[in-house]
């Protein structure tokens, strides 16, 4: 728009100087116009060019401050948000950075965020599949659950591919007032046909937490990264509804829970008699826990009240209780080691094991132990044993499980950004009351494309 402007004056100044002016006898130039006319004309018109050249390069950088098209089409909307705004007190556990975590959730910031005026959406999940040989009878394919090694079985090998830990994930947050506000859902395939099951999906503002995630007598930092999707056979691993408030003590680093929480019991009814479990009470828990850049610490018990209700009679109740002790910390920047003991009464529903039997709760004690070793940043291997040990009653049958052990060791190997291979080996052995013993070798491969 200048350019166009500026021509019609420097028009009119070129014939005032070369027309008017002479006519009038101004002294504009010096007394021989012959020889100072023409330099004064080429002197102008190298001027006009200079600022013709000039003005050219301000169209060009006023374009260039123009909003892109995606700006401009959506308001409010940029091509890279400011995650930081979205943060808050929840209830991610800080990571060690060494080996793979299967169990913590995705990072907020970076990778797939879909953002509008106060709101985020962070898309997140991973495609896993899974190959699997097994040299020895055991009757969970997909899975390396020891319980279910059968003692005595004729031998036979099984082999077996799925992609059934596939996983998706949102995790949405948006400003309230002084406030951020979170809701998580999570889901798999690991169910009956491979259908698509819930895994979490749970809200959080300031301290309150409600909906389905990890008990709080849980420890996900200190499980074990297998590549076998059942884990440590003494991890407590069970997900439930609950309405969780967590608060920290002098600092941030100390922090307590309270829960009350989903229950499920197992019942095994004494040799003849049919009925079904019942859940009076949910279940009660509170965790103690510190974390810092060296690793975390948790204490976390348990309380509940269970129920069995024979056929056609009143449900009779008992109490339960648990303590389970976790920790997991950096020995080296590249090495972290990780253990825990859990044990009680009325709890083994918690590893997929009986409660109570015959009228009385069943004692269980677990530990483990393990080590992770980061290689390189692209390669790190993890080894994990573990026990567990079942107080049995004499109400119980000699082929019922008294014993499992839980070993597996892997390498993963990550050649491109955010895709992994794996190989594990797995060793399990179930021991009955009756002392029989039954055990399985399995070989895992595995492949992870994962989301940013």
């Amino acid at each position: 728009m200048l350019s166009q402007n500026i021509f019609p004056c420097l028009i009119v100044a070129i014939f005032w100087l070369t027309t008017v002016a002479p006519a009038q006898n101004i002294p504009v130039f010096d007394s021989n116009p012959l020889v100072q006319e023409l330099p004064l004309r080429e002197d102008l018109l190298s001027r006009m060019l200079a600022m013709e050249a000039e003005l050219e390069l301000l169209r060009h950088q006023s374009v260039a401050l123009q909003p892109t098209p995606l700006e401009s089409l959506v308001p409010g909307v940029s091509i890279q948000p400011n995650t930081e705004r979205f943060e808050g007190n929840f209830s991610e556990q800080k990571k060690l950075n060494v080996g793979t975590d299967f169990y913590s959730l995705p990072d907020f910031d970076g990778g797939l965020v879909v953002h509008g005026h106060d709101v985020a959406m962070k898309l997140g999940g991973y495609v896993k599949a899974d190959f699997i040989y097994d040299f020895n009878p055991i009757d969970s394919t997909d899975s390396f659950d020891t319980t279910t090694i059968p003692v005595g079985a004729p031998d036979r090998r099984n082999a077996r591919f799925h992609a059934r830990q596939t996983r998706m994930s949102f995790d949405t947050r948006w400003a309230s007032g002084f406030e951020t506000v979170r809701i998580f859902v999570e889901s798999d395939f690991f169910s009956d046909n491979s259908q698509f099951r819930l895994r979490h999906a749970y809200g959080e503002v300031r301290s309150v937490l409600v909906g389905k995630t990890w008990t709080a007598f849980a420890h996900a930092a200190a499980a074990p990264a297998t590549l076998d999707m059942e884990g440590s056979v003494s991890s407590v691993n069970r997900r439930q509804a609950q309405l969780r408030y967590t608060q920290p003590i002098y600092c941030d680093s100390l922090t307590y829970s309270v829960s009350i929480e989903d229950t499920k019991f197992i019942v095994v009814p004494p040799m003849g008699i049919t009925g079904e479990a019942r859940s009076p009470s949910p279940d009660f828990v509170g965790r103690f826990r510190i974390e810092d850049d060296w690793g975390q610490a948790q204490i976390a018990g348990l309380y509940r009240i269970g129920g069995f209700q024979e056929t056609g009679m009143e449900v009779v109740t008992g109490t339960g209780w648990g303590l389970n002790f976790t920790g997991v910390g950096l020995v080296t920047p590249q090495t972290k080691v990780y253990g825990q003991m859990v044990f009680g009464e009325g709890i083994g529903s918690y590893r997929d094991l009986p409660d109570a039997a015959g009228g009385d709760p069943l004692g269980v004690l677990g530990w483990m132990v393990g080590i992770t070793h980061q290689w390189s940043h692209g390669m790190s291997s993890n080894f994990t044993y573990a026990e567990n040990i079942l107080d049995n009653v004499a109400a119980q049958d000699m082929d019922d499980v008294h014993r499992t052990t839980y070993f597996a060791a892997n390498t993963i190997w990550s050649p491109l950004d955010r895709v992994d291979f794996g190989l594990e080996y797995l060793y399990g052995l179930r021991e009955n009351i009756s002392g029989d013993i039954g055990i399985a070798h399995r070989v895992q491969a595995s492949v992870i494309f994962r989301l940013p």
